[in-house]
């Protein structure tokens, strides 16, 4: 992977060295994964989730979610869902919703870098 396309990669919000590492070092592989994240349903389903109020698929959108940025390398997107998920296992369901234009704004920036 040459210089640019990681340092665009990373701006968008993904730490490549630690997703190399769990692909490791298959760039290929990372790429693969990487662009399957742009058709990736969790999201979608979490916000669909939070505009219905339904609380449990919610939940199973998040979890779903954070394992997915976090196999990636989206740690901030991953920590941000984290902590979505903790406020709505414990019924802290108004905080769960205030987090979604933050966990959308990061979702965005790492579509943006990802598109080809």
């Amino acid at each position: 992977m040459d210089q640019a396309r990681k340092a665009k990669l990373e701006a968008g919000g993904i730490n490549v060295n630690s997703a190399l590492e769990r692909f490791m070092g298959n760039e290929a592989m990372a790429e693969r994964y990487w662009l399957k994240f742009l058709n990736e349903k969790s999201y979608a389903m979490l916000r669909d989730a939070i505009d219905a109020d339904d609380l449990e698929t919610a939940a199973m959108a998040a979890h779903t979610l954070k394992s997915v940025c976090g196999t990636i390398g989206c740690e901030a997107m991953q920590e941000l869902v984290v902590q979505q998920e903790r406020h709505i296992r414990a019924g802290e369901w108004e905080d769960a919703v205030g987090m979604m234009p933050e966990i959308s704004r990061a979702y965005e920036n790492i579509c943006g870098v990802l598109g080809v």
